[in-house]
């Protein structure tokens, strides 16, 4: 991975939590202690093995401070989380419960405004992404015809809040702003929509910060739990998008976080940090994450077989009994066939329907789900052909 700040991504790939609650359903921006009102009914679920409270949003979808899961993220019970899969290994899994989190494909983010929104919102949003865009291989693409893209919609709410899922969830993504959001949390929401997870919730944070549970709002403590699923990329960042503010959650207008000298690190700024671009840089590669080989025909000249017991990091390429996988938060995406002289159509999803949970399918048949091509095999289960664009 690049260097030590690298997005330190364990926001990237930390997607393990301790992640969070709700009040105006999320942290404050502003830095101000949140109102300690009425809370809403906590279920517990699971998410890569570890136990988070959630509020039921009904749909199949459910909020942990601001981060929306689908019932596809999410299980009953404990599991035992593989932090380290082989490739191909859950390619044959039923379509879509490979779950955990999953990136972009091709580094751009499709996305639609939402008819709520209003001229500032929209602003606002136009203005973060840009910051993305700018700095890092991020991209975004108002939806034409994609089977797969977020919403951005107004949450109704006058506060400087908003809610997001976590990576590219088909067609149930969202990011829910309020009236008053600023670009410092618009960046944000941004960047769990990419995949990434709070800074706080580091195994390593108790290296760098000191969590104030004393001055923590009652019912928010799960919010600042440190997370044994998380992949650490780079080091520590406390100048992360992704970052708690220093008095986030607090109930008497203390710190409830502080640095191990007992101060507090400054308000978080609208722009991304250097461990920011470094990381996002390093998941979302140049070269969209395809292997392009500069005009060599095989995709995978250059990358290295995969080695069991090695360490890998999202954003990583390994070839594997002939094809080319890319590391994705939680699993290994194919991305197609090495030494392959005839490339075919430029998309192999060209032509193919997006999946359709209320339609029977028959073996052969082939889908596209999340940017993905997949075909029913004899055996009833889905197979990763590629990723669509390829």
């Amino acid at each position: 991975m690049k260097t030590k700040n690298l997005i330190n991504l364990a926001k990237v790939s930390m997607f393990s939590l301790g992640l969070f609650m709700t009040s105006c359903s999320n942290e404050s921006f502003d830095e101000l202690p949140n109102p300690v009102g009425e809370q809403p009914q906590l279920i517990e679920k699971f998410f890569l093995g570890e136990s988070i409270q959630v509020e039921d949003l009904g749909e199949g979808l459910y909020l942990h401070d601001d981060v929306i899961f689908t019932e596809d993220q999410l299980t009953d019970s404990a599991i035992n989380f593989n932090k380290s899969p082989e490739p191909g290994s859950d390619e044959d899994q039923k379509l879509g419960l490979a779950g955990g989190v999953r990136k972009w494909p091709n580094n751009t983010v499709i996305y639609v405004l939402d008819n709520s929104l209003t001229s500032n919102q929209i602003q606002v949003t136009l203005n973060s992404m840009q910051e993305w865009s700018t700095k890092t291989n991020v991209r975004f693409k108002e939806r034409t015809n994609e089977n797969y893209y977020v919403t951005i919609r107004n949450n109704g709410n006058t506060c400087n809040c908003g809610s997001a899922n976590l990576g590219v969830i088909g067609d149930r993504g969202r990011i829910n702003i309020g009236t008053r959001t600023s670009e410092v949390v618009m960046i944000h929401e941004i960047g769990h929509t990419l995949g990434y997870i709070h800074e706080q919730n580091r195994s390593d944070r108790d290296d760098h910060v000191i969590i104030r549970f004393e001055n923590i709002q009652d019912g928010a403590e799960s919010q600042f739990r440190k997370s044994n699923s998380a992949q650490l990329i780079g080091d520590f960042d406390i100048q992360s998008t992704m970052m708690y503010g220093a008095f986030t959650f607090s109930k008497n207008g203390q710190p409830t976080i502080t640095l191990l000298d007992g101060s507090t690190h400054p308000r978080r700024q609208p722009r991304l940090s250097a461990g920011d671009i470094a990381g996002t840089n390093q998941v979302y590669p140049g070269d969209g994450g395809g292997g392009d080989g500069g005009g060599d025909n095989d995709i995978c000249a250059g990358v290295e077989e995969w080695v069991r017991g090695r360490q890998y990091n999202v954003g990583d390429k390994v070839t594997y009994q002939g094809f080319l996988y890319e590391r994705d938060f939680t699993r290994w995406n194919r991305i197609g066939q090495c030494e392959n002289t005839n490339p075919g159509p430029a998309d192999i999803c060209e032509g193919v329907e997006p999946y359709n949970r209320s339609r029977r399918y028959s073996p052969g048949d082939e889908v596209t789900y999340q940017g993905f091509l997949y075909e029913l095999q004899s055996n009833f289960r889905w197979a990763n052909q590629g990723r669509c664009g390829n």
